[in-house]
C-alpha cells in the first residue's frame, strides 16, 4: 500500500514539474517538487527501523494524508490554471521612487539588529539556536527584513525598467540577515523571489539558477552545522548533511499531527489561532501557542526546529482528512491564480509584480512545509507593506485625495 501510493505520487509529480519548467509556472514547479521530494520519495524509501515510534504508529494516517493532500493540491491548481499570453512590457511606468522607502527600511533593520542583546553577534546566535522569541525586538527585526525584501524587489524592477545595475548590495544584505536569523527556508524563498523577477523579464534563464541554488543548499546545511555546534555538539558539514536531507520529508510532521488529533481531538478553531500569530507574544502573552511548537514539544528529540506540521498536517489537526482535502483544493487554486498572474507579470504594475513574486515562494515553500501558523506573520507584513505603498501610489496619482 505504502509503495503503491509512493509510486503514484512520483508519477503525478514528475509530469507536473516538467510542465512547470516548460511553461515557466514557478508555483506549479515548486508544488510538484514538494510532492516528489517531501511525499513521494520519502515513502518510496520508508524504513520502519529508522522511523520514530510516532511515525510507525500512525503510518496509515500519514500515507492517506500525503495522498489526499497531493491530489487536492494538483486538482485545485488545474481547475483554476489558465493559459495566458505574455503581456509584454510595463506600460504604466513608475509613479513613485522606491529608493527612499528602501533606505528607511534598511536603516530600521540595521538599528534593530544593533539593539539586539549582544549586538549583531548575539542576534546571530539567537537565530542559529532557534531560541524562543518572547521580545518584540525580534519581531520588529524580522518585519523589517521582510519589508526589506519587498522594497529590494521593487529596486530590482526599477533597475530593469531603466537599464541600470542590479541592487546586489541590497539583495546580499537581505539574504544575509535571513541567514543570520537561522532561517534556511527564509533565505531560500527570499532569494527565489528576486530570481523570479529576472526570470519573468528574460534577464536570466532557469539553468543559471543552478549555481545559486547549490550555494543556498550549502548554506542550509552549514546553518544546521553551526546550530549543532552552538548547542555543544561538534559536527561538520558532511555530518550535518544526512540530517538536513531527512528534514526535507514531511512525513514525521504529519505523524505528529495525527498523534496530536488522536490525543487532543480535532480543533477547527486552529485557524483562528493562526490569525492571532500575527500579534507579538510580548504584547499579547495570552496568544495561543503555535501548533508547530506544540508538536515539537511532543517530540523531545527535535531540538532543531525541523519538525513542522506542514499545510496538510495543520489541516488534519483542525478537521481530519476532510480539511486536508478542502484546504488542499483552495491552496492549489490560489497557487494557480498566482501562476496566472506570473504569466502576465510584465503587464502588471511594479508593486503588483513585487507582490506576486514574493508570495509565490512564500506559499509554495514556507506555508506548504510549515503551515499557515509559521508563514502568517511574513504574509501579513508583506501585505501591510504593499498596502501602504499602494495607498501612497494612489495618492500620487490622485493628489486631491490627500486634501479630503
Amino acid at each position: 500500500m505504502t509503495l503503491a501510493v509512493a509510486l503514484f505520487l512520483v508519477t503525478i509529480a514528475l509530469p507536473a514539474m516538467a510542465f512547470g519548467v516548460r511553461h515557466q509556472r514557478p508555483a506549479l514547479l515548486l508544488l510538484s517538487a514538494a510532492i516528489l521530494v517531501s511525499h513521494g520519495l520519502p515513502l518510496v524509501f520508508f524504513d520502519p527501523r529508522h522511523a520514530s515510534a510516532t511515525m510507525v504508529a500512525y503510518r496509515g494516517e500519514v500515507v492517506l494524508m500525503t495522498f489526499l493532500a497531493s491530489v487536492a493540491w494538483l486538482l485545485g491548481y488545474w481547475i483554476v490554471a489558465r493559459p495566458l499570453e505574455d503581456a509584454g512590457t510595463i506600460s504604466r511606468g513608475w509613479t513613485f521612487d522606491p529608493l527612499p522607502w528602501h533606505i528607511a527600511v534598511l536603516i530600521g533593520l540595521v538599528i534593530s539588529i544593533g539593539l539586539a542583546p549582544g549586538g549583531p553577534i548575539g542576534f546571530a546566535q539567537a537565530g542559529f539556536l532557534r531560541l524562543p522569541v518572547e521580545t518584540p525586538l525580534f519581531s520588529v527585526t524580522y518585519a523589517f527584513a521582510c519589508l526589506g525584501a519587498l522594497t529590494t524587489s521593487l529596486l530590482c524592477l526599477r533597475q530593469l525598467s531603466n537599464g541600470g545595475p542590479s541592487p546586489w548590495f541590497s539583495m546580499v544584505l537581505i539574504l544575509a540577515v535571513f541567514w543570520l536569523l537561522g532561517g534556511r527556508t527564509q533565505l531560500a524563498i527570499s532569494g527565489l523571489s528576486f530570481a523570479l523577477i529576472y526570470l519573468a523579464h528574460g534577464r536570466i534563464r532557469l539553468r543559471r539558477l543552478i549555481v545559486p541554488g547549490v550555494v543556498v543548499a550549502i548554506l542550509a546545511v552549514q546553518t544546521l552545522s553551526f546550530r549543532l555546534t552552538l548547542q555543544g555538539e561538534e559536527t561538520d558539514f558532511f555530518a550535518s548533511l544526512p540530517m538536513t536531507l531527512s528534514q526535507v520529508s514531511l512525513l514525521e510532521g504529519y505523524a505528529l499531527s495525527a498523534r496530536y488529533a488522536a490525543e487532543i481531538g480535532f480543533n477547527p478553531g486552529q485557524y483562528w489561532n493562526v490569525i492571532q500569530q500575527v500579534l507579538p507574544r510580548a504584547l499579547f502573552p495570552e496568544k495561543p501557542m503555535q501548533l508547530s511548537r506544540e508538536l515539537r514539544l511532543m517530540e523531545a528529540r527535535d531540538l532543531l526546529g525541523g519538525l513542522t506540521p506542514g499545510l496538510a498536517g495543520e489541516a488534519f489537526a483542525a478537521g481530519g482528512h476532510v480539511f486536508v482535502c478542502g484546504i488542499g483544493l483552495l491552496f492549489g487554486a490560489v497557487l494557480a491564480l498566482l501562476d496566472n498572474a506570473y504569466a502576465a507579470l510584465r503587464g502588471l504594475t511594479p508593486l503588483s509584480q513585487a507582490l506576486v513574486t514574493a508570495i509565490i515562494p512564500l506559499l509554495a515553500i514556507f506555508v506548504l512545509r510549515g503551515g499557515f501558523d509559521t508563514g502568517i506573520f511574513r504574509l501579513a507584513v508583506i501585505l501591510f507593506g504593499a498596502g501602504v505603498l499602494a495607498v501612497f501610489q494612489s495618492a500620487k496619482l490622485n493628489p486631491a485625495r490627500l486634501q479630503r
